[in-house]
């Protein structure tokens, strides 16, 4: 029986993970190890919103867990074989294309940067209890250093954990999704779980609730859905309105390519809808803001690439109309239900001077003194997760956040409310600039793909962007939800651009 060469066998495999890579236009199902991966990667999104917004240590510690074993997955080499490989069996090493990730690289290399800061500490906070205060200890000066405070309260080590599960999930998707099936799963299933918990966000409102999930005592009164804040919920549920509109775009104009008669666009519109409505509902001026713009800009983009479409296929004017003047009666009938015209008014109130006094102006104080914060160490900045400890030694420079109107008790920041200069205060200039890198990765990847050539592209980016731009007014960075979403979807979204790419 003839019998190849070991020396042939590469170059055969080397072949066929090409083509395989290459996303042929047969139907593959997917591998047992992916498809491992997309129910760990759903399980570890839709987890983090109900864990109450992964606000907690012990959600924090989850989702670092839960990464790490989606990358363990995703790097496990495959076995390729029977229907699973029709132009031949092969094994797929998924931890090469990790070595070729430049964000596994920065991520390692901001990961170690904020242990080297858990690891050198040169305070650490001391405790008489209602006090407590910064004491300076001995350390290697010229490293990069942190402050010693307690895991509960917040320090570099429960930041490696936050940042640590969005970094390693991240790595996991780039790697191990190597069929658009996958991707869109993950995306559907997020939309689904998004729009569960907007629904039960609504029902809370309706009805008056005073307890998170109707048992959970909050610690505020501004709780939204399972979010405790607000402008967390705000934030989290303008990504999943990002995601429920790029389905709602791609699976319209692939019906219309295909000539179809429906297609499952109007139900994540109808998703869409009731999560931007939990959006209004929420009380997030910042977050209604920036749902209205994404709103409005996905039917510029939705109407220019109709009239793009016109000429290319044939839909019936009459459908058209009938779905237009449908979705319009249903979005005026929710608003008219859930009285959304008091959220136009919350809008209104930050243009009043007593808005101003009480929302805009105390966050301007506390950006300016965070960069007073940032100036004292430049450079390698106060540590991970070090803001609420160091904040009161410039705090106390600034009369007007310092000390409560009605009482001599200190105002407490447990964070800017603004991620950037906030960052800036943590990590410095050198982490700063890692971070920087990786964003700047994500963009040129857009632009190599050519992501502004399709719709549900755009809706998918304007709808991460929108946390980011909410940053600048608050802290959603710093929620454990919020950011494994961002970082997941980006890296889902530059797949599904790829694996769109090589089957054209």
């Amino acid at each position: 029986m003839p019998h190849k060469s070991r020396s042939d066998r590469p170059l055969k495999n080397a072949k066929v993970v090409e083509s395989f890579r290459g996303e042929a236009k047969a139907s593959v199902p997917l591998h047992e190890l992916e498809l491992a991966l997309v129910v760990i990667a759903c399980f570890h999104l839709c987890f983090l919103p109900w864990a109450l917004g992964a606000r907690d240590a012990w959600a924090q510690i989850t989702s670092a867990v839960l990464g790490t074993l989606a990358l363990v997955v995703a790097c496990w080499p495959r076995h390729y074989r029977g229907e699973l490989a029709p132009q031949g069996s092969f094994i797929l090493h998924p931890w090469s294309r990790l070595l070729k990730f430049p964000v596994f690289w920065l991520g390692l290399l901001l990961l170690g940067y904020v242990a080297c800061q858990a690891l050198n500490p040169a305070y650490r906070r001391v405790e008489a209890f209602p006090y407590w205060w910064l004491v300076p200890i001995d350390h290697i000066t010229w490293l990069p250093s942190g402050v010693d405070a307690p895991f509960e309260k917040m320090n570099a080590w429960r930041m490696l954990c936050i940042w640590g599960g969005a970094w390693t999930l991240a790595c996991a998707l780039w790697i191990g999704l190597t069929r658009r099936s996958g991707l869109h799963t993950i995306l559907t299933v997020l939309v689904v779980n998004g729009t569960v918990l907007a629904l039960i966000g609504i029902l809370q409102k309706v009805t008056d609730a005073d307890k998170v999930l109707w048992f959970i005592k909050p610690t505020a009164s501004y709780f939204v859905a399972t979010f405790f804040y607000k402008n967390h919920a705000g934030a989290y549920f303008n990504i999943i309105l990002g995601m429920a509109l790029a389905l709602a775009l791609w699976h319209h104009f692939k019906a219309m390519r295909h000539l179809e008669r429906s297609s499952p666009a109007p139900v994540y519109v109808f998703s869409a809808i009731i999560v931007a409505s939990l959006v209004f509902l929420g009380g997030s001026r910042a977050a209604m803001i920036l749902a209205a713009g994404l709103i409005f800009s996905v039917i510029v983009i939705s109407v220019f690439w109709r009239l793009r479409a016109k000429n290319q296929f044939s839909p019936s004017a009459l459908q058209s109309t009938l779905s237009g003047f449908g979705v319009i009666f249903l979005i005026t009938s929710v608003f008219w239900f859930l009285n959304l015209d008091k959220s136009i008014e919350q809008i209104r109130f930050l243009t009043t001077d007593l808005g101003q006094k009480y929302h805009i102006e105390p966050r301007t104080l506390a950006r300016n003194a965070t960069l007073d914060l940032f100036h004292e160490k430049p450079l390698w900045g106060w540590g991970g997760g070090s803001f609420r400890h160091a904040f009161p030694q410039v705090q106390q420079n600034h009369p007007d956040i310092f000390k409560l109107p009605s009482s001599e008790g200190m105002m407490l920041w447990s964070n800017a409310h603004n991620d950037y200069i906030q960052l800036l205060a943590e990590i410095g200039l050198f982490g700063f600039g890692i971070i920087t890198l990786l964003l700047l990765w994500f963009l040129v990847s857009a632009i190599r793909l050519k992501i502004w050539h399709q719709p549900h592209y755009l809706a998918l980016v304007i709808g991460l962007g929108l946390p980011l731009a909410h940053a600048w007014m608050d802290f959603p960075l710093y929620n454990c939800a919020i950011l494994t979403s961002i970082c997941a979807s980006s890296i889902l979204l530059v797949r599904w651009a790829e694996l769109e790419l090589n089957r054209s």
